[in-house]
């Protein structure tokens, strides 16, 4: 009963719930986008859902972060997100921790089948693509800024990886600098999950979206492998090193 709403869709049906509650998602974030992704995957029945946020509530998070509350500050937010989703569904096997993700504990993508990128940080995300890319776990990229937000799938082995179209990390602001509204995380997390829907019932969507929700419009971008990309050509998993480990301030 819960899901039938979702399973008289033909497009998902008994079988594609079945599918959904068999997935195991990794969320690395539970910032902006990490929280609306979060309560989405909750509210469609993924089965099993690991958060990873070491960050702490903050009263500047409000205006943006889905599932908390002025009562919250000071709280763990992958703690608080987890008590929040277990009254949403119960049926939904919810685990938290509150650590960093980096290149020391990088190996956990191998335990999940999806992975989502919720960070606000290139480094991090470098880290996350070459993780997924050598256990070959798919993961769905997510940005955000201002009005503005990119979405892709990358399916290692099949798509262009974030590396392919990304140079390494230099001085790019984040949401601390440049803004951010609820609004734009909420679109941009929802096309997120979508596309990993779609991609767990079979419809691969491989292009990147860049999303303007000042002026409402999303448009597609075919990116191509690079046949010389350090990442998933040539497999120089250079962010899984060591220098790569404790890193601080990259998950809004």
């Amino acid at each position: 009963m819960r899901y039938s709403r979702q399973e008289i869709i033909k497009f998902i049906g008994k079988n594609g719930q079945k599918k959904i509650r068999k997935t195991k998602a990794l969320v690395i974030g539970a910032g902006g986008t990490g929280s609306y992704t979060i309560m989405s995957l909750a509210m469609l029945g993924f089965g099993r859902i690991h958060v990873i946020d070491d960050d702490k509530i903050e009263i500047t998070n409000l205006n943006r972060q889905a599932l908390y509350n002025e009562d919250d500050l000071g709280s763990y937010k992958a703690e608080t997100i987890f008590k929040r989703i277990k009254k949403i569904n119960s049926l939904v096997n919810i685990s938290y921790e509150t650590s960093r993700f980096d290149s020391s504990n990088y190996e956990i993508v191998k335990d999940f089948d999806i992975v989502f990128d919720c960070t606000d940080n290139i480094t991090t995300r470098m880290i996350i693509n070459d993780a997924c890319d050598k256990f070959r776990i798919p993961w769905v990229f997510m940005a955000v800024s201002e009005f503005y937000g990119q979405v892709k799938l990358i399916n290692p082995g099949i798509t262009a990886c974030f590396a392919c179209y990304n140079r390494d990390p230099g001085e790019i602001p984040n949401c601390d600098v440049t803004g951010i509204v609820a609004t734009t995380a909420s679109i941009v997390s929802s096309l997120a999950v979508n596309t990993a829907v779609k991609f767990i019932l079979g419809n691969t969507d491989e292009d990147l979206l860049l999303i303007d929700s000042l002026n409402m419009s999303i448009e597609k971008i075919k990116i191509n492998k690079n046949e010389k990309c350090r990442s998933c050509s040539l497999h120089d998993y250079k962010y899984l090193g060591r220098y790569y480990s404790n890193l601080k301030g990259i998950i809004p």
